[in-house]
């Protein structure tokens, strides 16, 4: 039976995914590891498992030192190349405390042969307190080396030795080697004297924010567990282009394409805007731009980086003044689910838009329990089941949208932010002047050819609006249309929206 694995490295840093970067070394300066003397090297004792690719000075790491414990862990015994009979084990971490020797629970035998196997479950283990675990080697001389270098007996130099390394198995998805050195001070510094391979080792402490290396929107990512180590995985994947100052499908090339913007407009620094001449002019408060659109007095001379638009003269973000509905996010101009299209591996559940080992093999905190979905949640909210749209807090059905500022000033419905779709609404008969904006409409079109039946259009004519179902289905309407300042429908949340749709 497969043993599922959550093991979350955590705290002191992470040095797995940038382990590259610097060869490890001991205090008195020595590059680590040494060859073997007489014996086959902790380099050849990797390539015999077929690691290929995997060097053991370029991929050495020496953290996380301390560990969080999930269900269980398996240890199987690689080599041992030692003339000592060393044992190996877990202990509990108290912060600024060497652990006693009562505390050190050993796994691995002295006498236990290569291909012994120890699993580490802590779902009923009496011994664990509950927080975060380290790792000993003991040694007969008697010596005991730790995980957390600043307990090592031979700790007089800096930081103390280096007695383990840690490598990322590229041939075993989700493990990792153990790699000790037993001698004083280093000794031999072959760290081959116990070798063992922990399986399906699943890390946690992502959700740090990220540059993938891409282009465009998909440049933006959040750090996840892949394989076994923190690995950068972009939180926006590439998408249709559309006007809005951004590269949404990630070819390097900013609001690129036709058919971005309605008929007589045109996408000038991610906004759509109508067409104008200089000897025409805009209406009060606008200027025609060198591009030959109306835009913000405050902005016709502003040039935003991509990415960001002009407001009130001043190059905004596009997230900026946006609050999403409750339990998304805005990534680009967008409110999103942080966890759509994010897979994870092993015994993980995304919470957050960040990839944690699920429950029970996790504990929840206080007043949560643990959902079949391997979530933790209020336990107030067991029982409650909470329609479309709202999410259940202290037992209580709440509305999602309750709060929320949408992007571009859409509407949200049923927990979700609509986005404005633009249709064309035509020129102004006097002298050319960009359409006058005299009303928005909180609707989706779609909602316009399909509610027809639904009482849409009756709503509209109730509040006092055009009939905006006979504009929108003459496709050669050229006329601006007024409407009341609100949503037609049930919920009424107030705002703005132009609903414009081809002409």
């Amino acid at each position: 039976m497969r043993v599922f694995i959550a093991l979350r490295f955590a705290l002191v840093g992470w040095a797995l995914a940038t382990a590259a970067s610097a060869q490890v070394r001991q205090p008195d300066g020595t590059v680590v590891p040494q060859p073997a003397d007489g014996a086959p090297s902790l380099q050849e004792y990797l390539n015999r498992r077929m690691e290929v690719g995997l060097d053991v000075r370029r991929d050495a790491a020496v953290t996380p030192e301390r560990f969080t414990p999930g269900c269980s862990i398996r240890f199987t015994v690689v080599a041992r190349d030692s003339g000592y009979e060393n044992s190996f084990g877990w202990y509990n971490v108290v912060a600024g405390s060497a652990p006693p020797a009562s505390d050190l629970h050993e796994l691995v035998g002295p006498t236990a042969p290569e291909g012994f196997t120890a699993t580490l479950d802590f779902r009923s283990n009496p011994a664990w307190r509950g927080g975060e675990i380290g790792f000993y080697l003991r040694t007969p001389p008697p010596h005991v080396y730790y995980s957390e270098r600043a307990y090592q007996p031979d700790r007089d130099v800096s930081m103390g030795f280096v007695h383990l390394l840690i490598y990322d198995s590229r041939a075993t998805p989700n493990a990792f080697y153990f790699a000790w050195e037993d001698l004083f001070n280093g000794g031999d510094n072959d760290f081959q004297d116990l070798l063992m391979i922990v399986d399906n080792l699943v890390c946690a402490g992502g959700g740090d924010r990220c540059d993938t290396g891409e282009r465009g929107v998909c440049a933006r990512g959040v750090r996840q567990c892949r394989s076994g180590a923190l690995a950068c995985v972009r939180s926006t994947g590439p998408s249709a282009e559309r006007c809005d100052g951004l590269d949404n499908d990630c070819d390097g090339v900013v609001d690129d394409g036709d058919g971005l913007c309605g008929a007589r407009q045109v996408c000038d620094r991610g906004v759509c805007l109508d067409r104008c001449t200089q000897e025409l002019g805009c209406g009060p408060g606008f200027a025609c731009s060198d591009r030959g659109t109306c835009v913000e007095d405050a902005c016709a001379t502003v040039t935003c980086p991509a990415g960001r638009v002009c407001r009130g003269g001043m190059c905004r973000e596009a997230c900026e003044g946006v609050t999403c509905p409750h339990a998304q996010v805005c990534r680009v101009g967008r409110c999103v689910d942080p966890c759509a299209g994010l897979t994870c591996e092993g015994d993980q559940v995304c919470v957050a838009g960040v990839c944690q080992t699920r429950c029970p093999c996790r504990r929840c905190g206080a007043g949560e329990s643990c959902f079949t979905d391997g979530r933790c949640r209020p336990m107030a909210c067991a029982t409650v089941s909470c329609p479309a749209g709202s999410y259940c807090e202290a037992g209580a059905c709440r509305d999602a949208c309750a709060g929320a500022a949408c992007p571009n000033g859409g509407a949200c419905v049923t927990g979700v932010c609509r986005e404005p779709v633009v249709v064309d609404a035509g020129v102004r008969p006097d002298a050319g002047l960009p359409p006058r904006d005299s009303g928005m409409l909180f609707m989706d079109v779609g909602a316009v050819d399909a509610g027809k039946d639904a009482g849409t259009r009756d709503a509209a004519l109730d509040a006092g609006g055009t009939d905006v179902e006979l504009l929108l289905d003459d496709p050669s309407a050229n006329c601006a249309c007024s409407a009341p300042d609100r949503r037609l429908g049930a919920a009424d949340r107030g705002g703005s929206w132009r609903s414009r749709r081809g002409s």
